[in-house]
């Protein structure tokens, strides 16, 4: 029979004058020495109710470090460098770039991580869980607090020059809450083949000094040997990512360079008060390079910006979500759905989406409730149009400068528009169902859509079914 794991109280390791304190929360001793003796020395690791002030604790394969939930907290012990990874698989060049030399079977779970950030500030290295050149690795019922970069970065190594890779990661039930905006992501992903995200709330997330890169969960390989692919997120919260250019989840695949990245789904999940819920980053994509984004019954409500923005991916569906504004009418102003993007001179048009089965309520567009600034192949069948204080769909009119922006084999169909109140601010929501627009300004332009077909769809009476003055051909294929 095999021997079963050998489990160690980390108190057993900590001068007994120095207990009562740690239960009460009172102690002023580096616990570090002690804890990480107990990892040395056992596979199961048990850290009982209390708080422990830690430098880096580094972890081990076959290993099992749990608590009894948040009471058992792991306290950032100080502001220096030597708190730069609270607990860590592989740092600088530890590991190698061979999956099969990987740490493995790690369970980190029932604890509190805590980094101060509000008493030490922003720091954009300084990680609560960095995983490096680890495969099966599962984080469950873990409260990531106070993080001054990341809550956890799953890396391709602590030296941005190591190729490492990370191989079946979950993180489940976990809490990411960042105490104050002052931080970085709850969730970097540099590199993983296969990841599950589940149950997870992030929120408090964001940093005002910063312009990109920041959200709960951001996908940014930094090599074109770096992995993301494979990916579920789902049954998670966003609440509250509000902060300028920041997402409840980033996807860019500006490294991808084959098979490296792709297919990634989120479902069932509630994007509440985020800047952007979904935001996809990526360089130009061709036809034949799918990325296999799939966005599946999820809500969407008062995003400050857009609820999705797919800048140029290939191969998105999106499907049974719901994007709203409560009240009608309100915030700022933003598409749901902006497809398409000129960034940097350069056009990135989505390239086969699919939009159906969703419901769009209250949105008040900047281009229309689904913006399409640039997209070859689209369906947009069977979605319901609520309240637009706008086009519900709206085709951008202007070229870019780089004249590669295009909008073609679009396909409208089976969908329905419907009023049922006025604004927030007391008037009739101005609603038409299919809009253009130049310089992302509503206008009464003239487009012909080649390859392109509107048929069945249902307006109501009262909704202006193409805006006035406005000329969109749909021509099909001959």
């Amino acid at each position: 029979m095999p021997t079963p794991p050998h489990t160690v109280n980390v108190l057993s390791f900590l001068p007994e004058t120095e207990h009562a304190g740690i239960r009460a929360g009172t102690s002023a001793y580096d616990c570090t020495g002690g804890i990480q003796a107990a990892i040395n020395s056992a596979n199961k690791v048990f850290v009982p109710a209390g708080t422990y002030l830690v430098k880096q604790l580094n972890l081990k394969s076959e290993l099992e470090l749990y608590g009894e939930g948040s009471a058992s907290e792991l306290k950032a012990y100080d502001n220096s460098t030597a708190c730069e990874f609270m607990l860590v698989t592989y740092v600088r060049d530890g590991g190698t770039p061979h999956v099969a030399d990987n740490m493995r079977n790690i369970h980190v779970h029932d604890l509190k991580l805590n980094g101060r950030v509000s008493e030490f500030g922003y720091m954009q290295y300084f990680y609560l869980l960095a995983v490096n050149a680890t495969s099966d690795l599962t984080v469950e019922r873990v409260a990531f607090y106070g993080f001054r970069g990341d809550g956890v970065y799953v890396g391709s190594g602590t030296l941005k020059t190591s190729e490492r890779h990370n191989q079946h990661i979950a993180v489940r039930h976990c809490l990411f809450d960042g105490g104050t905006k002052d931080n970085r992501n709850g969730l970097s992903i540099i590199d993983c083949d296969q990841l599950t995200v589940y149950g997870c709330t992030f929120t408090n997330i964001g940093n005002s000094k910063l312009s990109h890169s920041v959200g709960a969960i951001d996908f940014e390989p930094d090599h074109n040997w770096s992995v993301y692919r494979d990916v579920t997120i789902s049954h998670c919260k966003f609440i509250d990512i509000d902060s300028v250019n920041t997402a409840g989840v980033t996807f860019f695949n500006g490294h991808q360079a084959g098979d490296n990245i792709h297919d990634w789904v989120v479902s069932d999940c509630q994007f509440t008060n985020c800047y952007w819920g979904i935001y996809a980053a990526t360089k130009p994509k061709p036809e034949g390079v799918p990325d296999n984004l799939s966005v599946l019954n999820c809500h969407f409500l008062n995003s400050v910006r857009f609820d999705m923005n797919i800048g140029g991916l290939n191969s998105t569906q999106i499907s049974g979500c719901t994007f709203e504004r409560s009240p009608p009418g309100s915030g700022p102003g933003g598409d749901a759905i902006r497809l398409g993007a000129f960034t940097n001179q350069t056009s990135k048009n989505a390239v086969k989406t699919i939009i159906t089965g969703n419901t769009f309520i209250g949105i008040r567009p900047q281009m229309g409730a689904i913006g399409v600034f640039g997209a070859i192949g689209m369906v947009c069948a069977g979605n319901a149009f609520i309240d637009i204080y706008g086009p519900c769909i709206s085709f951008a009119e202007d070229e870019s400068t780089d004249h590669a922006r295009s909008i073609g084999n679009v396909i409208v169909s089976g969908n329905k528009a419907r009023k049922t109140q006025g604004s927030a601010l007391g008037r009739t929501a101005p609603m038409s169902f299919l809009g253009t627009s130049n310089q992302l300004r509503v206008v009464k332009g003239n487009l012909m859509l080649q390859d392109s077909y509107n048929y069945d769809n249902d307006i109501q009476k009262g909704i202006t079914d193409v805006e006035d003055a406005a000329d969109i051909q749909f021509i099909g294929t001959k």
